[in-house]
């Protein structure tokens, strides 16, 4: 008994494997593969290897298929055969090209009559909905057009300057200080909070002259200039928000900066708006 049930399960492991197994796309009893029968336009041997159980959509080490290398080789009759006999038309290969992409590549191998075969295929394929390679499509347009791009967003940057913003000269003098009170002086109102901001970004001229300055050391006065240059800035802002609340100091100032993107920081001044009179 026990034998018998060794033998049963032998059988069936066999039988499961010979089904799974896949068919080689060139048996012993035919000449050439499936692929090169595609190539040739070779019709009746295409046929034997559909006989022969051979996939139509069998893949090859650059995981094209019969119908890519007929489309390839400009093989309108194969063409429309294959895909009469249910040969995926949106098939991609490794490179992620269709059949349609096969047949619109360009090569010096094939003579003016080729290249007309070849038309006439992807004509043909493009008239029943087959697709192409967007993708390679998107990227060969991204590779012309984003280092234009660039170049012009570079050119833009160096040779334009944006028109400052025209701050508002305070109506009166108004008393800054970090410290809560102003000696001499006692708040009689309390307004409120102000602040004054700006966004700056490097520049790549002063990257380059101080990224020398770092080789030999010494002060980098590109980028002093620069953080001087905000810190007036966002102080001005906030005094013109100060004047237009009608305050004539401002206590506790302070100053903040952050990182707003890589290359760009922004600088905050604030403090507290009051108004004074002497003690």
């Amino acid at each position: 008994m026990k034998h018998r049930l060794k033998a049963l399960i032998a059988g069936l492991f066999c039988a499961i494997t010979i089904v799974a197994q896949e068919p080689d796309p060139k048996p012993a009893s035919l000449t050439g593969d499936i692929w090169t029968a595609a190539r040739k336009g070779d019709l009746t041997a295409l046929q034997q290897h559909i006989d022969a159980r051979i996939d139509i959509e069998v893949r090859d080490e650059d995981k094209s298929t019969p119908l890519h290398h007929a489309a390839y080789f400009g093989q309108l009759e194969t063409v429309k055969w294959l895909v009469e006999k249910g040969a995926g038309m949106n098939a991609r290969n490794n490179d992620g090209n269709t059949p349609l992409d096969a047949a619109r590549m360009e090569s010096d191998e094939f003579d003016s009559d080729a290249r007309r075969a070849k038309r006439e295929v992807g004509e043909y394929l493009d008239s029943i909905g087959a697709d192409k390679n967007e993708d390679l499509w998107f990227a060969l347009l991204c590779g012309f057009s984003c280092p234009a791009l660039i170049v012009f967003g570079l050119l833009y940057a160096v040779f334009t300057k944006p028109k400052p913003e025209e701050i508002p000269t305070p109506s009166k003098p108004i008393m800054v200080t970090t410290s809560p009170q102003i000696a001499g002086k006692k708040v009689v109102r309390t307004i409120g909070l102000v602040r004054g901001n700006t966004i700056r970004a490097r520049h790549l001229g002063r990257d380059i002259m101080a990224g020398l300055r770092n080789l030999v050391g010494g002060e980098v006065t590109e980028y002093g200039k620069l953080l001087a240059e905000s810190r007036e800035q966002a102080l001005d802002r906030m005094l013109a928000q100060a004047d237009e609340l009608e305050a004539n100091a401002v206590i506790g100032l302070q100053f903040q900066t952050s990182v707003v993107m890589e290359g760009a920081a922004e600088m905050m001044a604030f403090g507290t708006a009051v108004v004074v009179q002497d003690a």
